[in-house]
């Protein structure tokens, strides 16, 4: 076997790959950059804020969900100088942290999952968004029940979000592109280098022997525990490689949303303390912070393996 003609020959597709996928990617971070910079989220949360009103639950908490939509960090900074002011107490605070998911995630999706995951994974992307979105949802729904249950009757009005300037964010939009790209582009083009390289080569078959005995016990593909390992190290770099997977046709669209979940499971504590902690901790202090983080990571981590259980009995 040639080893470096075959090579030669993954680097030459790989960087195809790479440049047309980029391509994609790469224009759509800048052009959702843009609309979201422009306050269309906020458009949206002004939409959404007669009718949240009209709920019983406290003003504070309707501000802080309306925010998300554009900012999560403003939304919980909001919730946090109400703690300190009064005018919300920590059950109500808990309960719009579960109300804030949908909002965030819908952020993210249009910074995110719709420039990258979409064009690399295409249908199977769409498949994961909405998953990742019903978790959200079923997050949010979860807390409005208990918003409904604990808040308290408030006079005092909803704050005013104010919009971010535009000429600003347009020159941030280009930055943020452009910063995006550094890290996206290397890890696409050694990510498909390597998956293309490695099936060639005979890599998959021989790994599979070692983690075949766990995964014939969910009748799973080996190569989705490979998948859902390269998640714990890196995202991008298991979008990517589910995308090389699908490509290839060594991965199912089934196969490949059970390894992101199931990878998605694996990193929950780890991606919580690295991103949510510190945030959290920082606004509401280490006693309500790790609260906080603990409810929204166990609630995910239970929904994850409903979805998990119901993929594999598809």
């Amino acid at each position: 076997m040639d080893y470096i003609a075959l090579l030669i020959e993954s680097i030459k597709i790989s960087a195809y790959y790479t440049i047309k996928v980029s391509i994609i990617v790469l224009t759509t971070v800048f052009i959702v950059n843009y609309i979201m910079n422009t306050g269309i989220m906020k458009k949206f949360s002004d939409l959404l804020s007669p009718i949240l009103k009209r709920l019983k639950i406290n003003p504070l908490s309707i501000s802080s969900i309306l925010a998300c939509f554009f900012s999560p960090t403003v939304g919980y900074s909001i919730l946090a100088e109400g703690l300190k002011e009064n005018k919300i107490n920590e059950k109500e605070i808990i309960g719009t942290s579960l109300a804030n998911s949908f909002p965030s995630v819908l952020s993210h999706t249009f910074t995110f999952f719709v420039p990258v995951v979409i064009p690399i994974l295409g249908y199977t992307g769409i498949l994961f968004v909405l998953i990742r979105l019903s978790v959200a949802l079923a997050k949010t729904i979860i807390g409005f029940i208990y918003l409904s249950i604990v808040s308290k009757d408030y006079s005092f009005e909803i704050p005013n979000i104010n919009k971010m300037d535009k000429k600003e964010n347009v020159k941030k939009s280009f930055k943020r592109t452009i910063k995006f790209a550094k890290r996206l582009v290397p890890i696409l083009f050694f990510m498909m280098t390597l998956v293309i390289y490695l099936s060639k080569v005979g890599f998959f078959d021989y790994v599979e022997r070692f983690v075949q005995p766990i995964t014939n016990l969910l009748n799973l593909n080996p190569n989705v525990g490979i998948l859902a390992l390269t998640e714990i190290i890196n995202v991008q770099a298991a979008i990517v490689m589910a995308g090389g997977f699908l490509n290839e046709n060594i991965l199912t669209p089934k196969e490949v949303l059970i390894g992101l979940i199931i990878g998605n499971v694996l990193t929950f504590s780890t991606r919580y303390a690295k991103h949510s902690l510190p945030l959290h901790v920082s606004l509401f202090g280490a006693k309500l912070g790790t609260k906080i983080v603990m409810i929204n990571a166990i609630i995910t981590l239970i929904l994850d393996i409903f979805i998990i259980v119901g993929l594999l009995l598809i």
